[in-house]
């Protein structure tokens, strides 16, 4: 007379064949075919997991687009002047539009500080 395992030996070993029936695509697709009860947890475990894998891949790939997208945004313009694709802005004469910001910012000052003075 064999021994029988007992509930939770049994139980025990269904979840390890399933885990291991759910990291293996070869294994899932032939015990979905066996259809017992444990392929069949397999099989939703096997989903879960591989939902979690596809996730997870998808935020590294996210963290990676959105740092390339910021690197692009900071330093697109100026390769792209670099390798000639775009001409360089023309320089703009700032000096007399400087001097004339003093000239009333000076003026302006003194003028406040004459009525003050009354």
């Amino acid at each position: 007379m064999e021994a029988m395992p007992s509930k939770t030996a049994t139980l025990r070993m269904s979840g390890k064949s399933a885990v291991a029936m759910a990291r293996h695509p070869t294994l899932r697709g032939a015990t979905v075919r066996a259809a017992t009860p444990p392929a069949r947890l397999g099989w939703r475990v096997g989903k879960v997991v591989v939902r979690r894998k596809v996730r997870a891949q998808v935020e590294r790939v996210a963290a990676a687009g959105k740092t390339a997208g910021a690197l692009l945004v900071v330093y697109g313009p100026m390769a792209a002047e670099l390798f000639g694709l775009v001409e360089p802005p023309k320089r703009t004469r700032r000096a007399p539009a400087f001097a004339a910001g003093v000239l009333i910012g000076a003026g302006a000052v003194y003028a406040l500080n004459r009525n003050n003075q009354d």
